[in-house]
């Protein structure tokens, strides 16, 4: 008979040489995060002037990214075709806080050429640890907009209502009064950590380093979509009579396509 699996615990006497072990295998953790950014650094700048040449390039990775697509209001598409580039700026010696460009094409909305959303590093982070979480431990800066009017203000004219509560599901009643407005109020206006953090999260760790797989893939949202209409499926076929929760349903923040 083979033997069953079981919980166990370090005994004590091994237990400081172990701690002392994990601290070093979270310090060379930590090295290589520090190496990888000084050595992507170089890498990214040469991809970035080559992205240029494709017409449309950063508009169409931030709709095909699930995580920032959420946040896309459909009238946000009219200012977001002008973005021309998306940069994200750290400091290689500690690539923990960071600076997002979004640089625009001239257009009717705003002034700026650049709108610069910056992640600074709280101070009660504490040193670099490998179990570092880009949204909890950096503060979202509000960015200035220079709106060529009311009319054009974005952020105006669909604000963002509420906050996401920390550690809570979408569909959890704590959330159901949140509702994303604008990408540009829920990300540049905002100095919410589950917000603005997350969506910076996202771009800092997802759509900048893969954009070349979210432009060509665009397949994520089919996936997902098929995955639903399979379990979906199934559902109906085990539970004809299932009531749907529709306060649930509603609840949920919803991936937006672009018109």
């Amino acid at each position: 008979m083979s033997r069953q699996p079981e919980v166990n615990e370090i005994p004590e006497h091994v237990a400081e040489d172990m701690k002392q072990v994990e601290k070093e295998l979270d310090a060379a953790e930590v090295d290589i995060l520090k190496y990888s950014a000084r050595l992507h650094e170089p890498i990214f700048k040469k991809r970035d002037a080559v992205l240029e040449k494709i017409d449309k390039f950063w508009p169409q990775a931030l709709v095909n990214c699930v995580s920032t697509n959420v946040y896309i209001d459909d009238d946000d598409h009219a200012l977001l075709d002008y973005v021309t580039k998306i940069d994200v700026k750290r400091d290689v010696n500690d690539p923990r806080a960071a600076s997002i460009e979004f640089h625009f094409a001239p257009n009717d909305f705003i002034e700026d050429k650049v709108l610069v959303k910056e992640f600074k590093l709280d101070p009660k982070a504490g040193e670099f640890s490998s179990q570092f979480d880009f949204a909890s431990e950096t503060i979202p800066q509000p960015t200035k907009i220079q709106w060529k009017s009311d009319e054009k203000n974005l952020s105006k004219l669909k604000p963002t209502v509420g906050d996401l509560v920390e550690g809570k599901e979408d569909d959890d009643d704590e959330d159901i009064d949140f509702e994303p407005g604008s990408f540009f109020s829920s990300f540049f206006d905002s100095e919410s950590r589950q917000v603005a953090g997350s969506i910076g999260r996202a771009i800092v760790e997802d759509l900048y380093p893969n954009a070349v797989q979210h432009y060509e893939n665009p397949s994520l949202y089919e996936d997902e979509e098929d995955d639903d209409e399979d379990e979906d499926d199934e559902e109906d076929e085990d539970d004809d009579d299932r009531e749907i929760d529709l306060e649930e349903e509603e609840s949920r923040p919803k991936k937006k396509t672009r018109k």
